[in-house]
Protein backbone atom coordinates (compact mmCIF):
# COMPACT_ATOMS: atom_id res chain seq x y z
CA UNK A 1 0.00 0.00 0.00
CA UNK A 2 1.41 3.57 -1.01
CA UNK A 3 1.57 6.20 1.88
CA UNK A 4 2.11 8.88 -0.27
CA UNK A 5 1.61 9.94 -3.85
CA UNK A 6 4.48 9.11 -6.69
CA UNK A 7 4.93 11.42 -9.83
CA UNK A 8 5.17 8.92 -12.40
CA UNK A 9 5.62 10.95 -15.58
CA UNK A 10 6.62 9.58 -19.34
CA UNK A 11 6.72 10.60 -23.39
CA UNK A 12 5.13 8.67 -26.12
CA UNK A 13 8.00 7.12 -28.08
CA UNK A 14 8.91 8.39 -31.68
CA UNK A 15 8.43 5.55 -34.04
CA UNK A 16 9.68 6.98 -37.65
CA UNK A 17 10.75 4.63 -40.92
CA UNK A 18 13.96 7.38 -42.06
CA UNK A 19 15.55 9.59 -39.42
CA UNK A 20 15.31 10.66 -35.70
CA UNK A 21 16.81 13.35 -33.60
CA UNK A 22 16.11 13.18 -29.90
CA UNK A 23 17.64 16.30 -28.20
CA UNK A 24 16.90 18.79 -25.55
CA UNK A 25 14.57 21.35 -27.50
CA UNK A 26 11.68 20.92 -29.58
CA UNK A 27 13.37 23.75 -31.99
CA UNK A 28 16.80 21.81 -31.98
CA UNK A 29 14.35 18.47 -32.58
CA UNK A 30 12.94 19.77 -35.37
CA UNK A 31 16.13 21.90 -36.87
CA UNK A 32 17.91 18.44 -36.94
CA UNK A 33 14.80 16.59 -38.96
CA UNK A 34 14.43 19.26 -41.38
CA UNK A 35 18.23 18.93 -42.49
CA UNK A 36 17.60 15.27 -42.67
CA UNK A 37 14.52 15.81 -44.90
CA UNK A 38 16.67 18.31 -47.18
CA UNK A 39 19.30 15.82 -47.82
CA UNK A 40 22.01 15.81 -45.08
CA UNK A 41 23.24 13.32 -43.02
CA UNK A 42 23.54 12.23 -39.60
CA UNK A 43 26.43 14.52 -38.89
CA UNK A 44 24.84 17.08 -40.75
CA UNK A 45 21.82 16.76 -38.76
CA UNK A 46 24.08 16.65 -35.58
CA UNK A 47 26.31 19.98 -36.68
CA UNK A 48 22.82 22.13 -37.10
CA UNK A 49 21.41 20.68 -33.87
CA UNK A 50 24.24 21.47 -32.04
CA UNK A 51 24.49 24.73 -33.28
CA UNK A 52 21.33 25.38 -32.75
CA UNK A 53 21.10 24.64 -29.35
CA UNK A 54 23.98 26.76 -28.62
CA UNK A 55 21.23 29.85 -29.37
CA UNK A 56 18.43 28.05 -27.85
CA UNK A 57 19.78 26.42 -24.45
CA UNK A 58 22.83 28.86 -23.89
CA UNK A 59 22.91 27.35 -20.14
CA UNK A 60 24.08 24.28 -21.21
CA UNK A 61 26.61 24.76 -24.48
CA UNK A 62 28.10 27.16 -26.30
CA UNK A 63 30.14 27.57 -29.28
CA UNK A 64 33.16 28.18 -27.14
CA UNK A 65 32.21 24.85 -25.00
CA UNK A 66 33.39 21.31 -25.40
CA UNK A 67 32.36 17.93 -26.54
CA UNK A 68 32.64 14.71 -27.84
CA UNK A 69 31.21 13.29 -30.49
CA UNK A 70 30.73 9.72 -31.68
CA UNK A 71 30.26 8.82 -35.13
CA UNK A 72 29.36 5.33 -37.21
CA UNK A 73 29.35 5.67 -41.10
CA UNK A 74 27.19 2.67 -42.03
CA UNK A 75 28.36 2.28 -46.20
CA UNK A 76 32.23 3.00 -45.06
CA UNK A 77 31.35 0.53 -42.29
CA UNK A 78 33.67 3.50 -40.09
CA UNK A 79 33.44 4.31 -36.33
CA UNK A 80 35.16 7.42 -35.43
CA UNK A 81 35.45 8.96 -31.90
CA UNK A 82 35.85 13.43 -32.60
CA UNK A 83 37.15 14.65 -29.44
CA UNK A 84 36.76 18.18 -28.51
CA UNK A 85 36.68 18.19 -24.96
CA UNK A 86 37.86 20.70 -22.30
CA UNK A 87 41.85 22.20 -22.34
CA UNK A 88 43.43 24.05 -19.89
CA UNK A 89 44.91 27.37 -21.98
CA UNK A 90 48.62 26.63 -22.28
CA UNK A 91 49.89 29.19 -19.22
CA UNK A 92 47.56 27.34 -16.67
CA UNK A 93 49.48 25.57 -13.62
CA UNK A 94 48.55 23.07 -11.37
CA UNK A 95 48.69 25.43 -8.20
CA UNK A 96 47.00 28.76 -10.25
CA UNK A 97 44.15 28.69 -7.91
CA UNK A 98 44.09 28.68 -4.00
CA UNK A 99 42.31 26.29 -2.55
CA UNK A 100 40.74 27.19 0.57
CA UNK A 101 39.17 23.68 2.24
CA UNK A 102 36.82 20.80 1.51
CA UNK A 103 33.64 21.27 -0.45
CA UNK A 104 30.72 21.25 1.94
CA UNK A 105 28.15 21.11 -1.16
CA UNK A 106 28.21 20.37 -4.64
CA UNK A 107 30.05 17.79 -7.67
CA UNK A 108 33.86 18.99 -6.58
CA UNK A 109 36.11 18.09 -3.81
CA UNK A 110 38.17 21.22 -2.79
CA UNK A 111 36.71 24.60 -2.54
CA UNK A 112 38.85 27.31 -4.96
CA UNK A 113 38.87 31.11 -3.34
CA UNK A 114 36.49 33.10 -4.95
CA UNK A 115 35.40 29.89 -6.81
CA UNK A 116 37.78 31.46 -9.38
CA UNK A 117 37.90 27.66 -11.65
CA UNK A 118 34.57 27.58 -11.94
CA UNK A 119 32.72 31.48 -12.63
CA UNK A 120 34.90 34.28 -14.29
CA UNK A 121 37.92 34.57 -16.62
CA UNK A 122 40.24 32.75 -14.95
CA UNK A 123 38.18 29.68 -15.08
CA UNK A 124 37.78 29.90 -18.96
CA UNK A 125 39.11 26.95 -21.19
CA UNK A 126 40.28 26.52 -24.26
CA UNK A 127 37.17 26.57 -26.75
CA UNK A 128 36.70 22.96 -28.61
CA UNK A 129 32.32 23.28 -29.69
CA UNK A 130 33.21 24.83 -33.13
CA UNK A 131 36.27 22.83 -33.77
CA UNK A 132 34.56 19.89 -33.07
CA UNK A 133 31.31 20.81 -35.10
CA UNK A 134 33.70 21.69 -37.82
CA UNK A 135 35.97 18.89 -37.96
CA UNK A 136 33.18 16.44 -37.91
CA UNK A 137 31.50 18.52 -41.02
CA UNK A 138 34.80 17.93 -43.03
CA UNK A 139 35.06 14.09 -42.45
CA UNK A 140 31.37 13.18 -43.37
CA UNK A 141 29.20 16.61 -44.04
CA UNK A 142 27.35 16.28 -47.30
CA UNK A 143 25.67 19.78 -47.11
CA UNK A 144 27.27 22.64 -47.21
CA UNK A 145 28.19 24.57 -43.50
CA UNK A 146 26.86 27.56 -44.40
CA UNK A 147 23.39 25.68 -45.12
CA UNK A 148 23.62 23.87 -41.11
CA UNK A 149 24.39 27.09 -39.68
CA UNK A 150 21.50 28.77 -40.91
CA UNK A 151 18.55 27.87 -38.54
CA UNK A 152 21.20 29.16 -35.52
CA UNK A 153 21.53 31.75 -36.72
CA UNK A 154 18.03 32.42 -37.02
CA UNK A 155 17.29 31.53 -33.67
CA UNK A 156 20.08 33.81 -32.69
CA UNK A 157 19.02 36.62 -35.06
CA UNK A 158 15.28 36.92 -34.51
CA UNK A 159 15.06 35.56 -31.00
CA UNK A 160 12.98 32.57 -29.77
CA UNK A 161 10.20 32.73 -27.49
CA UNK A 162 11.28 31.72 -23.87
CA UNK A 163 9.87 29.16 -22.27
CA UNK A 164 9.30 28.67 -18.36
CA UNK A 165 12.53 26.38 -18.31
CA UNK A 166 14.63 28.92 -19.81
CA UNK A 167 13.24 31.94 -17.41
CA UNK A 168 13.67 29.33 -14.24
CA UNK A 169 17.15 28.63 -15.74
CA UNK A 170 18.11 32.49 -16.08
CA UNK A 171 16.80 33.01 -13.03
CA UNK A 172 18.22 30.84 -10.89
CA UNK A 173 21.86 31.69 -12.91
CA UNK A 174 21.48 35.63 -12.49
CA UNK A 175 24.32 36.37 -9.70
CA UNK A 176 27.15 34.99 -12.14
CA UNK A 177 24.95 36.98 -15.37
CA UNK A 178 25.01 40.32 -13.33
CA UNK A 179 28.36 39.65 -12.27
CA UNK A 180 30.01 39.95 -15.76
CA UNK A 181 27.89 42.31 -17.70
CA UNK A 182 27.50 41.50 -21.01
CA UNK A 183 25.45 38.16 -20.78
CA UNK A 184 23.23 40.42 -17.83
CA UNK A 185 22.52 42.76 -21.25
CA UNK A 186 21.63 39.47 -23.45
CA UNK A 187 19.07 37.46 -21.29
CA UNK A 188 17.77 40.30 -18.56
CA UNK A 189 15.46 42.58 -20.28
CA UNK A 190 15.24 45.32 -17.55
CA UNK A 191 17.17 43.86 -15.19
CA UNK A 192 14.51 41.13 -14.83
CA UNK A 193 14.22 37.71 -16.03
CA UNK A 194 12.21 37.02 -19.03
CA UNK A 195 8.84 35.73 -18.68
CA UNK A 196 7.57 32.93 -20.89
CA UNK A 197 6.57 33.92 -24.32
CA UNK A 198 9.04 36.51 -24.91
CA UNK A 199 11.68 36.37 -27.46
CA UNK A 200 15.23 36.53 -26.77
CA UNK A 201 17.39 37.96 -29.46
CA UNK A 202 21.36 37.64 -29.55
CA UNK A 203 22.59 39.74 -32.69
CA UNK A 204 26.41 39.93 -31.87
CA UNK A 205 25.93 35.78 -32.45
CA UNK A 206 24.10 36.19 -35.25
CA UNK A 207 26.85 37.56 -36.61
CA UNK A 208 29.58 35.07 -35.18
CA UNK A 209 27.50 31.99 -36.63
CA UNK A 210 27.31 33.10 -40.39
CA UNK A 211 30.86 33.99 -39.94
CA UNK A 212 31.36 30.33 -38.93
CA UNK A 213 29.00 29.16 -41.53
CA UNK A 214 31.16 31.05 -44.46
CA UNK A 215 34.73 30.42 -42.86
CA UNK A 216 34.59 27.63 -41.27
CA UNK A 217 36.73 26.64 -37.61
CA UNK A 218 38.54 29.93 -38.23
CA UNK A 219 35.82 32.67 -37.37
CA UNK A 220 36.77 31.67 -33.89
CA UNK A 221 39.63 30.52 -33.39
CA UNK A 222 41.77 33.52 -35.72
CA UNK A 223 40.92 37.03 -36.91
CA UNK A 224 38.99 39.39 -35.71
CA UNK A 225 36.34 36.74 -32.84
CA UNK A 226 39.94 35.26 -31.44
CA UNK A 227 41.61 38.59 -31.23
CA UNK A 228 38.22 40.29 -29.15
CA UNK A 229 38.39 36.98 -26.69
CA UNK A 230 41.81 37.41 -26.09
CA UNK A 231 41.61 41.17 -25.14
CA UNK A 232 38.64 40.25 -22.84
CA UNK A 233 40.61 37.76 -21.65
CA UNK A 234 43.89 40.47 -21.11
CA UNK A 235 41.38 43.16 -19.30
CA UNK A 236 40.15 40.72 -17.14
CA UNK A 237 42.99 38.50 -15.60
CA UNK A 238 42.19 35.81 -18.08
CA UNK A 239 45.19 33.59 -19.26
CA UNK A 240 43.23 31.71 -22.41
CA UNK A 241 45.27 33.75 -25.71
CA UNK A 242 45.18 33.86 -29.45
CA UNK A 243 47.76 31.01 -29.09
CA UNK A 244 45.71 28.55 -27.99
CA UNK A 245 43.05 29.61 -29.88
CA UNK A 246 44.95 29.13 -33.27
CA UNK A 247 46.68 26.09 -31.91
CA UNK A 248 43.44 23.97 -30.80
CA UNK A 249 42.95 21.65 -33.00
CA UNK A 250 39.49 18.32 -32.32
CA UNK A 251 41.17 14.67 -32.02
CA UNK A 252 39.96 12.18 -34.24
CA UNK A 253 40.52 9.08 -33.03
CA UNK A 254 39.66 5.30 -32.74
CA UNK A 255 36.43 4.53 -30.73
CA UNK A 256 37.26 2.62 -27.53
CA UNK A 257 35.37 -0.38 -27.98
CA UNK A 258 33.54 -3.34 -25.28
CA UNK A 259 31.83 -6.44 -26.13
CA UNK A 260 28.15 -6.45 -24.06
CA UNK A 261 25.88 -9.63 -24.52
CA UNK A 262 27.55 -9.42 -27.97
CA UNK A 263 26.23 -5.95 -28.94
CA UNK A 264 30.00 -3.90 -29.73
CA UNK A 265 29.52 -0.62 -27.68
CA UNK A 266 31.41 2.55 -28.70
CA UNK A 267 32.51 5.57 -27.37
CA UNK A 268 35.71 8.10 -26.71
CA UNK A 269 38.89 7.33 -25.62
CA UNK A 270 39.61 10.38 -23.68
CA UNK A 271 39.45 11.42 -20.29
CA UNK A 272 35.59 11.06 -20.06
CA UNK A 273 32.94 8.86 -18.73
CA UNK A 274 32.51 6.34 -21.23
CA UNK A 275 35.28 4.01 -19.82
CA UNK A 276 33.72 4.20 -16.34
CA UNK A 277 30.05 3.54 -18.38
CA UNK A 278 32.07 0.41 -20.27
CA UNK A 279 33.81 -1.19 -17.22
CA UNK A 280 30.38 -1.27 -15.20
CA UNK A 281 28.95 -3.11 -18.37
CA UNK A 282 31.90 -5.43 -18.03
CA UNK A 283 31.75 -6.42 -14.87
CA UNK A 284 27.68 -7.01 -15.16
CA UNK A 285 28.18 -9.17 -17.88
CA UNK A 286 29.25 -11.66 -15.67
CA UNK A 287 25.90 -11.76 -13.85
CA UNK A 288 22.67 -12.85 -15.82
CA UNK A 289 20.49 -10.16 -15.35
CA UNK A 290 17.95 -11.08 -17.56
CA UNK A 291 16.64 -13.78 -15.31
CA UNK A 292 16.48 -11.33 -12.18
CA UNK A 293 13.38 -8.76 -11.52
CA UNK A 294 13.81 -5.57 -13.25
CA UNK A 295 14.92 -3.27 -10.62
CA UNK A 296 14.05 -6.20 -7.45
CA UNK A 297 16.90 -6.07 -4.69
CA UNK A 298 19.46 -8.01 -6.56
CA UNK A 299 19.03 -6.44 -9.81
CA UNK A 300 20.31 -3.35 -8.19
CA UNK A 301 22.70 -4.75 -5.76
CA UNK A 302 25.03 -6.10 -8.22
CA UNK A 303 23.89 -2.78 -10.44
CA UNK A 304 25.47 -0.77 -7.17
CA UNK A 305 28.40 -3.17 -6.15
CA UNK A 306 29.73 -3.43 -10.44
CA UNK A 307 29.40 0.86 -10.29
CA UNK A 308 30.97 1.32 -6.82
CA UNK A 309 33.93 -0.45 -8.48
CA UNK A 310 34.27 1.19 -11.83
CA UNK A 311 34.18 4.22 -9.81
CA UNK A 312 37.26 3.05 -7.63
CA UNK A 313 39.63 2.72 -10.86
CA UNK A 314 38.00 6.01 -11.78
CA UNK A 315 39.28 8.21 -9.05
CA UNK A 316 41.90 6.04 -8.91
CA UNK A 317 43.69 5.85 -12.20
CA UNK A 318 41.90 8.01 -14.84
CA UNK A 319 43.43 11.42 -16.11
CA UNK A 320 44.86 12.14 -19.64
CA UNK A 321 46.69 9.65 -20.72
CA UNK A 322 49.54 12.38 -22.70
CA UNK A 323 50.01 13.70 -19.20
CA UNK A 324 50.61 10.43 -17.15
CA UNK A 325 50.62 6.68 -17.45
CA UNK A 326 46.53 5.21 -17.54
CA UNK A 327 45.47 1.55 -17.58
CA UNK A 328 42.75 2.35 -20.20
CA UNK A 329 43.16 -0.90 -21.60
CA UNK A 330 43.42 -2.97 -18.34
CA UNK A 331 40.49 -0.87 -16.93
CA UNK A 332 38.09 -2.02 -19.96
CA UNK A 333 39.79 -6.16 -19.71
CA UNK A 334 37.16 -8.72 -19.48
CA UNK A 335 39.32 -10.74 -17.66
CA UNK A 336 39.89 -7.77 -15.04
CA UNK A 337 36.19 -7.65 -15.03
CA UNK A 338 35.71 -11.15 -14.76
CA UNK A 339 37.71 -10.91 -11.78
CA UNK A 340 36.39 -7.90 -10.61
CA UNK A 341 32.82 -9.66 -10.12
CA UNK A 342 34.37 -12.66 -8.98
CA UNK A 343 35.09 -10.64 -5.25
CA UNK A 344 31.03 -9.55 -5.33
CA UNK A 345 28.61 -11.10 -2.98
CA UNK A 346 25.24 -11.55 -4.19
CA UNK A 347 23.99 -11.32 -1.00
CA UNK A 348 26.02 -8.55 0.83
CA UNK A 349 27.28 -5.04 0.38
CA UNK A 350 31.00 -5.17 0.00
CA UNK A 351 31.90 -1.41 -0.29
CA UNK A 352 30.27 0.29 2.01
CA UNK A 353 32.30 -0.21 5.01
CA UNK A 354 33.99 3.68 4.10
CA UNK A 355 30.76 4.77 3.79
CA UNK A 356 31.61 7.73 6.31
CA UNK A 357 34.27 9.42 3.16
CA UNK A 358 33.61 10.84 -0.02
CA UNK A 359 34.64 7.90 -2.09
CA UNK A 360 37.43 9.55 -3.78
CA UNK A 361 38.97 10.19 -1.11
CA UNK A 362 38.24 6.22 0.58
CA UNK A 363 38.93 4.95 -3.06
CA UNK A 364 42.31 7.04 -4.53
CA UNK A 365 44.75 6.52 -1.43
CA UNK A 366 44.95 3.10 -1.81
CA UNK A 367 42.96 1.41 -5.10
CA UNK A 368 40.52 -1.61 -4.34
CA UNK A 369 41.41 -3.57 -7.72
CA UNK A 370 44.47 -3.60 -10.12
CA UNK A 371 44.06 -3.01 -13.48
CA UNK A 372 47.64 -2.49 -14.29
CA UNK A 373 47.79 -6.20 -14.15
CA UNK A 374 45.81 -6.35 -17.32
CA UNK A 375 47.43 -3.42 -19.14
CA UNK A 376 49.97 -3.33 -21.81
CA UNK A 377 52.21 -0.65 -20.52
CA UNK A 378 54.31 -0.71 -17.59
CA UNK A 379 53.78 0.43 -14.44
CA UNK A 380 54.56 3.40 -13.23
CA UNK A 381 56.13 3.64 -10.16
CA UNK A 382 54.31 5.75 -8.37
CA UNK A 383 50.37 6.14 -9.41
CA UNK A 384 48.74 9.67 -9.09
CA UNK A 385 44.71 9.79 -7.59
CA UNK A 386 42.86 11.20 -10.13
CA UNK A 387 40.03 12.69 -8.33
CA UNK A 388 36.80 13.10 -9.46
CA UNK A 389 35.81 16.73 -11.64
CA UNK A 390 33.60 18.99 -10.19
CA UNK A 391 31.52 19.58 -13.35
CA UNK A 392 28.16 20.55 -13.06
CA UNK A 393 25.57 19.23 -14.99
CA UNK A 394 25.10 22.20 -17.33
CA UNK A 395 25.53 20.02 -20.46
CA UNK A 396 23.50 18.92 -23.46
CA UNK A 397 23.48 15.57 -25.54
CA UNK A 398 21.46 14.50 -28.92
CA UNK A 399 20.98 11.62 -30.41
CA UNK A 400 20.66 10.94 -34.52
CA UNK A 401 19.97 8.19 -36.81
CA UNK A 402 19.30 8.78 -40.84
CA UNK A 403 17.28 6.75 -43.32
CA UNK A 404 21.17 5.45 -44.16
CA UNK A 405 21.63 4.13 -40.86
CA UNK A 406 24.63 6.88 -40.16
CA UNK A 407 25.03 7.33 -36.34
CA UNK A 408 25.70 9.97 -33.87
CA UNK A 409 26.00 10.30 -30.09
CA UNK A 410 26.75 13.87 -29.11
CA UNK A 411 27.54 15.18 -25.51
CA UNK A 412 27.93 19.08 -25.56
CA UNK A 413 28.41 21.18 -22.55
CA UNK A 414 28.67 24.66 -21.31
CA UNK A 415 30.37 23.13 -18.06
CA UNK A 416 28.76 24.69 -15.36
CA UNK A 417 25.45 27.09 -15.64
CA UNK A 418 26.15 29.87 -18.73
CA UNK A 419 29.90 28.21 -18.31
CA UNK A 420 32.18 30.88 -17.10
CA UNK A 421 29.25 33.75 -16.81
CA UNK A 422 31.50 35.55 -19.11
CA UNK A 423 30.36 36.74 -23.46
CA UNK A 424 32.87 38.48 -24.89
CA UNK A 425 31.32 42.00 -26.34
CA UNK A 426 30.83 42.42 -29.41
CA UNK A 427 30.72 38.49 -30.20
CA UNK A 428 27.83 36.93 -28.53
CA UNK A 429 30.42 34.61 -27.50
CA UNK A 430 29.80 32.74 -24.01
CA UNK A 431 33.13 31.05 -22.46
CA UNK A 432 33.20 27.80 -20.62
CA UNK A 433 34.26 27.61 -17.11
CA UNK A 434 36.50 24.09 -18.34
CA UNK A 435 39.16 24.96 -15.82
CA UNK A 436 36.38 23.34 -13.05
CA UNK A 437 36.61 20.43 -14.29
CA UNK A 438 40.27 19.81 -12.96
CA UNK A 439 41.93 18.91 -9.50
CA UNK A 440 42.78 22.17 -8.14
CA UNK A 441 45.43 20.38 -6.15
CA UNK A 442 48.70 19.62 -7.02
CA UNK A 443 49.47 15.98 -7.52
CA UNK A 444 46.71 14.26 -8.71
CA UNK A 445 46.56 12.22 -12.22
CA UNK A 446 44.10 15.33 -12.62
CA UNK A 447 45.76 18.02 -11.75
CA UNK A 448 45.99 20.99 -13.45
CA UNK A 449 48.61 21.55 -16.45
CA UNK A 450 49.02 23.15 -19.56
CA UNK A 451 47.06 22.38 -22.93
CA UNK A 452 45.95 19.21 -20.48
CA UNK A 453 42.29 17.60 -20.83
CA UNK A 454 40.44 17.70 -17.66
CA UNK A 455 38.44 14.46 -16.59
CA UNK A 456 34.86 14.83 -17.79
CA UNK A 457 31.55 13.03 -17.17
CA UNK A 458 30.49 13.12 -20.67
CA UNK A 459 29.59 9.53 -22.06
CA UNK A 460 28.15 9.21 -25.57
CA UNK A 461 27.93 5.74 -26.46
CA UNK A 462 27.21 3.85 -29.79
CA UNK A 463 26.02 0.24 -30.01
CA UNK A 464 26.18 -2.27 -33.06
CA UNK A 465 24.62 -5.46 -33.39
CA UNK A 466 26.28 -8.41 -35.35
CA UNK A 467 28.15 -4.97 -36.58
CA UNK A 468 25.33 -3.31 -37.52
CA UNK A 469 23.83 -0.25 -36.16
CA UNK A 470 21.76 -0.31 -33.16
CA UNK A 471 21.19 2.44 -30.67
CA UNK A 472 22.46 6.28 -30.40
CA UNK A 473 22.43 7.36 -26.64
CA UNK A 474 23.60 9.47 -24.13
CA UNK A 475 23.01 12.13 -21.30
CA UNK A 476 23.52 15.26 -19.55
CA UNK A 477 23.60 15.47 -15.64
CA UNK A 478 26.87 15.61 -14.24
CA UNK A 479 28.44 12.91 -12.89
CA UNK A 480 25.04 11.03 -12.87
CA UNK A 481 25.26 10.52 -16.56
CA UNK A 482 27.49 7.33 -15.97
CA UNK A 483 25.20 5.48 -14.30
CA UNK A 484 22.39 6.14 -15.77
CA UNK A 485 23.96 5.41 -19.57
CA UNK A 486 24.96 1.93 -18.03
CA UNK A 487 21.07 1.20 -16.98
CA UNK A 488 19.47 2.61 -20.31
CA UNK A 489 21.69 0.51 -22.19
CA UNK A 490 21.23 -2.29 -19.68
CA UNK A 491 17.50 -1.94 -19.92
CA UNK A 492 17.38 -2.38 -23.63
CA UNK A 493 20.02 -5.30 -23.74
CA UNK A 494 18.85 -7.18 -20.65
CA UNK A 495 15.38 -6.48 -20.53
CA UNK A 496 14.20 -6.24 -23.74
CA UNK A 497 12.97 -2.64 -23.26
CA UNK A 498 12.32 0.17 -25.70
CA UNK A 499 14.10 3.19 -26.03
CA UNK A 500 11.64 5.25 -24.36
CA UNK A 501 10.95 2.86 -22.00
CA UNK A 502 14.57 2.20 -21.15
CA UNK A 503 14.83 6.52 -20.46
CA UNK A 504 11.83 6.37 -18.15
CA UNK A 505 12.41 3.28 -16.45
CA UNK A 506 13.58 4.19 -12.55
CA UNK A 507 17.30 4.68 -11.96
CA UNK A 508 20.00 4.21 -9.30
CA UNK A 509 23.56 6.32 -9.09
CA UNK A 510 26.41 4.79 -6.80
CA UNK A 511 28.24 7.60 -8.24
CA UNK A 512 29.03 9.28 -4.65
CA UNK A 513 29.24 8.45 -0.77
CA UNK A 514 25.75 7.43 -0.63
CA UNK A 515 23.72 5.29 -3.26
CA UNK A 516 20.66 6.95 -4.66
CA UNK A 517 17.43 5.84 -5.21
CA UNK A 518 14.67 6.71 -7.50
CA UNK A 519 11.55 7.53 -5.44
CA UNK A 520 9.19 5.36 -7.62
CA UNK A 521 11.14 1.95 -6.73
CA UNK A 522 8.93 0.31 -4.25
CA UNK A 523 10.28 0.93 -0.52
CA UNK A 524 10.23 -2.12 0.15
CA UNK A 525 13.63 -2.89 -2.16
CA UNK A 526 15.12 0.47 -0.55
CA UNK A 527 14.96 -1.30 2.42
CA UNK A 528 16.07 -4.66 1.54
CA UNK A 529 18.86 -2.82 0.02
CA UNK A 530 19.92 -1.09 3.13
CA UNK A 531 19.68 -4.97 4.91
CA UNK A 532 22.73 -5.82 2.57
CA UNK A 533 24.61 -2.83 3.95
CA UNK A 534 23.55 -0.20 1.24
CA UNK A 535 24.19 3.33 2.18
CA UNK A 536 20.79 4.51 0.51
CA UNK A 537 18.85 7.65 0.34
CA UNK A 538 15.52 8.18 -1.85
CA UNK A 539 16.19 10.82 -4.47
CA UNK A 540 12.76 12.93 -5.46
CA UNK A 541 12.69 13.62 -9.56
CA UNK A 542 12.25 17.19 -9.48
CA UNK A 543 10.53 19.33 -11.80
CA UNK A 544 13.11 20.14 -13.79
CA UNK A 545 14.28 16.75 -14.04
CA UNK A 546 17.57 17.38 -12.33
CA UNK A 547 17.44 14.71 -9.63
CA UNK A 548 19.62 11.88 -11.97
CA UNK A 549 20.69 12.47 -15.36
CA UNK A 550 18.69 13.19 -18.81
CA UNK A 551 18.83 10.53 -21.38
CA UNK A 552 18.19 10.85 -25.10
CA UNK A 553 18.22 7.94 -27.56
CA UNK A 554 17.88 6.73 -30.44
CA UNK A 555 17.75 2.84 -31.87
CA UNK A 556 16.81 0.78 -34.41
CA UNK A 557 13.98 -2.08 -33.60
CA UNK A 558 15.52 -5.47 -34.69
CA UNK A 559 11.76 -6.77 -35.55
CA UNK A 560 10.69 -3.81 -37.60
CA UNK A 561 14.08 -1.88 -38.65
CA UNK A 562 11.72 1.27 -38.07
CA UNK A 563 13.62 3.41 -35.50
CA UNK A 564 12.28 4.29 -32.26
CA UNK A 565 12.87 7.69 -30.38
CA UNK A 566 13.04 8.73 -26.78
CA UNK A 567 13.97 11.07 -24.06
CA UNK A 568 13.71 11.97 -20.46
CA UNK A 569 10.00 12.58 -19.38
CA UNK A 570 10.73 15.88 -17.81
CA UNK A 571 11.08 19.44 -19.35
CA UNK A 572 11.43 20.35 -22.75
CA UNK A 573 13.27 17.30 -24.14
CA UNK A 574 12.11 16.26 -27.52
CA UNK A 575 12.44 13.64 -29.73
CA UNK A 576 11.47 14.14 -33.35
CA UNK A 577 11.41 11.81 -36.74
CA UNK A 578 10.08 11.71 -40.28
Amino acid sequence: MNTHSVWRPDKDEVVVEHGAVATAHPIAAQVGVDILKSGGNAVDAAIATGFCLNVVEPWNSSIAGHGQMIVHMTAERRSVAIDYGHRAPRAATADMFRVVGQMVEGNGIYEVEDRANAVGHRSVGVPGVTAGMCRAHELFGVLPLEQLLEPAVHYAREGFEADPTTCLTIAMNMPNLVRYGEAARIVLADGYPPLPGTKIVQQDLADTLERIGREGKDALYRGEVAAAIDEEMKRNGGILNTRDMAGYEAQVLDPVRATYRGYELLGSPAPSGTITVLQTLNILGSFDLGQLAHASPEHLHLFTEATRHAFADRYSFVGDPDFQPTPFDGIISPEYAREIARSIDRVAASLEEERELQPWVAYSGSPLNDPWRYDPQPRPERNAPASPPSEGDCTTHFSVIDRDRNMVACTQTAVGGFGSGVVVPGTGVLLSNGMVVFNPMPGAANSIAGYKRGLNNMSPVLALRDGKPFLSVGAPGGRRIICRIAHVISNVIDFGMSIQEAITAPSIDAAERETFIDHRIDPQTVKALARMGHNVEVVPEPFTGGGFSRPRGVMIDPATGLLRAGVQPFGTDEARGY
